[in-house]
């Protein structure tokens, strides 16, 4: 860690106390006097690859430029780590960029800091907000692919993702059991409206089923588009952002839009952050219209406020998931609140074994 040299301490003038108190009184509705020092950055854990430098553009580049707030992006999210700060109160990162499941799972682990939504109209959200965390943006998984590369053609539905022998090549799989055990039941047969509350002992078995086709277990979501770029892999559970921003840089890679799941994302503040008010005003900052819109033109993620929707652009409204296909799930965020903890432990082990 770099030594960090403080000023000496000088009695403030009438003048800097005053501007003090004009700038406290004219702080939006999330803040509260507990910030650090205004020079520490606030650090935000994210997934890196094309949908972290999107992020840095559309979101941190913009904010700093307007509140002078500096910010650093890393690469990451593990509730692990998160609660491992929590508890000792060495916190690392300021904001989590979390799936549902983590999100919610860290809630009930008391992890992250009570959000206020005062200043939004509820009827303006599509995802209403969290006890302690703000909805970010919706978006799919799914298959990618390679077009022309298996003889056999692509996978289309998770039924025939599990299916080796109409459909054989190598596999990639994500190391999230939520995303995953869905794939897996639906895969197993289970009807979409019918999916939660998840049979997790019949998800297990047909994560059994596939396990030994699976070339590459993914933890790292760039890597769910390189390995199909480096030809390590055939299929890959990934995110039609991610193959949309691939696809903009000249990538052969397609995305399977006959079956996905609709996934939810959430940015929380880690409990005991010193980055407290900056952290609150970029997520006040992050959710105002425009800057959703302009998100979900670079990634082709659906804005959470339904207000964004004007300004995004006809070819994306036309490319993103459609809501209303019976064969999409919408993540339950509810379920896997009281569940992701202990199944994620039971997953890592499962994936050790």
């Amino acid at each position: 860690m770099a030594l960090i040299v403080l000023p000496k301490a000088t009695s403030p003038s009438r003048r800097t106390i005053l501007q003090a108190g004009a700038a406290l009184m004219a702080a939006p509705l999330f803040l509260r006097p507990r910030d650090a020092s205004a020079a520490d950055p606030l650090v935000m854990v994210s997934w890196g690859g094309a949908y972290q430098d999107l992020i840095q553009k559309v979101f941190v580049t913009p904010f700093t430029e307007e509140t002078k707030i500096p910010m650093r992006l890393v690469s990451g999210p593990d509730l692990a780590k998160a609660k491992a700060q929590v508890m000792t109160g060495n916190i690392e990162w300021d904001l989590f960029d979390g799936t549902a499941a983590q999100i919610t799972g860290g809630e009930n682990e008391g992890l992250w800091e009570p959000v206020q939504a005062g200043e939004f109209d509820p009827a303006d959200m599509v995802i209403p907000f969290r006890a302690s965390s703000a909805p970010f943006l919706m978006f799919a998984g799914g298959i990618g692919y390679v077009p022309g590369r298996a003889k056999d053609g692509h996978p289309k539905t998770f039924a025939e993702l599990w299916d080796a022998k109409a459909f054989p090549g190598r596999r990639a799989i994500r190391t999230r059991i939520s995303e995953t055990l869905e794939v897996a039941l639906i895969a197993d047969g289970v009807d979409p409206k019918n999916l939660y509350p998840l049979d997790i002992e019949r998800g297990f078995k047909s994560l059994d089923r596939i396990k030994p086709h699976v070339a590459k277990w993914i933890e790292q979501t760039p890597q769910t588009i390189s390995l199909l770029q480096s030809n390590e892999i055939d299929y890959v559970y990934t995110y039609n952002g991610r193959v949309a921003s691939a696809k903009k840089e000249g990538a052969d890679i397609g995305f399977a839009t006959e079956q996905t799941l609709i996934l939810n994302q959430y940015i929380a503040v880690l409990k005991g952050s010193k980055r407290h008010e900056s952290a609150m005003k970029f997520l006040s900052f992050i959710l105002r219209p425009d800057r959703q819109a302009e998100y979900a033109n670079a990634y082709y993620s659906i804005p959470v406020r339904k207000s964004a929707m004007s300004h995004v652009s006809a070819d994306v409204k036309s490319a993103i998931p459609d809501l209303a296909n019976p064969r999409n799930v919408i993540m339950n965020d509810t379920w896997w609140a009281a569940n992701f903890v202990a199944l994620d432990r039971r997953f890592k082990e499962w994936l050790a074994t």
